[in-house]
């Protein structure tokens, strides 16, 4: 599959899609090619949208190398979900999805990368990632009972939500705050050290959206939540084997030893980073087919549900977990 040769016209072609087939760029196109590898177009329409959407295929493809580095076999012959996965012995599915900016929003590619970027406001993102991912979530549920339900290979087995936030330009911001409140309604440790909740979150005037989806029997259907705010043009970046001495990281890391997270600032010779950092697994303990955790039982991968009578979220996290990460490569003038 030929993901890299235009096949619409330049002014169609997606502004992520044309800075990754840019000068500067042979490594990064070499890491998404081996994503790419044994991947099967069942529709004949993937090039095409990748090309010109971008961010739901490249999310597709994420989870598709995902896959392979955890030894699931993708069964290809189903035409949905996205992933059946068949090499064990309750077998289950993986449908993608990402939230994308609402209609008339600023899209995430879209940001002034010339002047001196602003400190975000991260209460503000915050809010608009939390609708956007639920709007994601409850939009592929409602797939789910509609058509997948019935389906011989869904059917009687856990179904997962692979979900990407792309909602807003600062969506690398939220880390998994906005998606821990829309799935347990855990916000955060207020100032005195006690834990704040957040039962919805107002959409409009007189329009809220409810919260807690994992919290209760809310969204049974639904196994578990796949999660990555770190599966960017980044990670490209970060697992490009070119070297780039004007290649620059900054990255946040869980701190098993402390209250604050690690800051990590690295030139791309001295980063590493793997595939499977940053993803996260969001149990739901009311699915009525639960996803087990060993599935995903990996080093690089976080994983965590609510315990039964607690509302706090508890994590099965490494010290070193990637939080945060992002990159910035220093261009000489033409």
């Amino acid at each position: 599959m030929d993901l890299f040769t235009p096949v619409v016209p330049e002014g169609e072609l997606h502004p992520n899609f044309r800075a990754l087939i840019g000068n500067f760029s042979p490594g990064e196109r070499a890491v998404l090619a081996e994503w790419a590898d044994g991947f099967v177009d069942r529709d004949g329409k993937f090039v095409t949208e990748f090309q010109t959407t971008f961010n739901s295929g490249f999310w597709e493809l994420y989870m598709f190398a995902c896959c392979k580095e955890l030894q699931f076999h993708v069964n290809f012959d189903f035409v949905s979900p996205d992933f059946v996965i068949d090499n064990f012995h309750n077998e289950f599915c993986i449908e993608a999805v990402i939230a994308s900016n609402a209609r008339g929003d600023q899209p995430e590619w879209k940001r002034d990368v010339k002047r001196r970027p602003k400190q975000p406001d991260l209460e503000a993102v915050l809010r608009t990632a939390t609708i956007r991912l639920s709007n994601a979530i409850h939009s592929k549920r409602k797939k789910y009972l509609e058509s997948y339900a019935a389906l011989a290979h869904v059917t009687g087995r856990p179904f997962v939500l692979a979900v990407a936030p792309f909602e807003q330009p600062n969506f690398w911001a939220h880390n998994d705050h906005a998606i821990r409140q829309v799935l347990y309604e855990y916000d955060r440790v207020g100032a005195d050290g006690e834990h704040v909740f957040r039962s919805s979150v107002e959409k409009a005037p007189g329009v809220a959206i409810e919260l807690g989806l994992f919290a209760g029997t809310k969204m049974p259907e639904v196994s578990a939540i796949v999660y990555s705010n770190t599966a960017t043009m980044s990670k490209l970046h970060a697992l490009s084997r070119e070297p780039d001495e004007m290649m620059f990281f900054a990255s946040l890391h869980f701190n098993a030893k402390g209250s604050e997270p690690i800051l990590w600032k690295s030139t791309k010779a001295n980063y590493r980073e793997s595939l499977l950092d940053g993803l996260y697994v969001f149990h739901n303990p009311y699915a009525t087919y639960p996803l087990p955790f060993r599935y995903f039982n990996h080093n690089d991968i976080t994983q965590a549900t609510l315990l039964p009578g607690q509302r706090v979220p508890r994590y099965k996290c490494r010290h070193g977990h990637l939080i945060q990460r992002s990159s910035f490569r220093v261009r000489p003038r033409p």
